[in-house]
C-alpha cells in the first residue's frame, strides 16, 4: 500500500505536506519564476499562491469533509526508474487520504498558454503513466483506484473534450494503463473512498 515511507524509499527527494482545510490549492510557479533570484516550483497551500502581486491560477481541491489529504511532490530534476535506473519524465506528484488510502491521484500541471494545450496533452499522459508504472513495479500500489489529473490552470473554460474527445481512445488508455484520466482544474474530495473531477 502506498504511504509516505514507501514513496521516500523509492524517491528520496520527494517532499510532503498535508492539509485538512475546505479548499486546497496546487500551483506550478516554475515558468513564472524562471530566471528570478528565488525560483519556485509546485506549491500546495490553503490559499492561492501569489507571484509579483498577482494571484496564480491553480488546481483547486474541494475538501468539505476536512479529510487529511497528503501530497507527495516529486523532485523536478530527478526521478529514477526502478527497472532501468534511468531518469524518466514524470508528473509533478500525487495525493491521497493519509490514513485511509483507497484512491491515489497523480497530477501533472501544464502552466501553458491555451494554444499549446494539444501540444502538451500526450506528454502529460505519459508523465503520469511513467510514475504509475514505476510505483507498480515497486509494489507501492495494490488495489487503490488510480486517477490521473491533467491540469491547464490558465484555461478558465471547460476543456475536457480538448484532451479526450474520442471515447474509444479514452477507454483504451484506461485499459492500457489502469489509470482513469481526467482533464480538469477542479477536484472534489467526496470522502475516503471517492474523489472526482469537476468537469464544466
Amino acid at each position: 500500500m502506498i504511504n509516505r515511507l514507501n514513496i521516500l524509499s523509492a524517491q528520496p527527494k520527494t517532499t510532503f505536506c498535508k492539509y485538512s482545510t475546505e479548499e486546497i490549492y496546487i500551483a506550478d510557479l516554475t515558468r513564472r519564476s524562471q530566471g528570478t533570484a528565488t525560483p519556485r516550483s509546485v506549491e500546495v497551500s490553503q490559499s492561492q499562491s501569489i507571484f509579483n502581486g498577482q494571484t496564480v491560477d491553480s488546481v483547486l481541491l474541494h475538501n468539505s469533509t476536512l479529510l487529511d489529504v497528503e501530497f507527495g511532490l516529486f523532485d523536478d530534476c530527478k526521478y529514477e526508474d526502478f527497472i532501468s535506473h534511468d531518469n524518466i519524465e514524470h508528473c509533478e506528484g500525487c495525493f491521497y487520504i493519509a490514513d485511509n488510502i483507497n484512491w491515489v491521484t497523480f497530477f501533472e500541471i501544464k502552466d501553458c498558454d491555451e494554444k499549446n494545450i494539444l501540444k502538451y496533452k500526450t506528454k502529460a499522459i505519459t508523465q503520469i503513466a511513467n510514475v504509475v508504472r514505476d510505483f507498480k513495479n515497486r509494489a507501492l500500489l495494490s488495489s487503490e483506484t488510480i486517477l490521473g489529473i491533467i491540469s491547464f490552470p490558465r484555461k478558465h473554460t471547460a476543456f475536457n473534450d480538448t484532451i479526450f474527445g474520442d471515447i474509444i481512445d479514452y477507454t483504451n488508455l484506461k485499459k492500457q494503463t489502469g489509470i482513469t484520466y481526467f482533464a480538469t482544474n477542479e477536484i472534489f474530495v467526496v470522502n475516503a473512498d471517492i474523489v472526482t473531477p469537476i468537469i464544466n
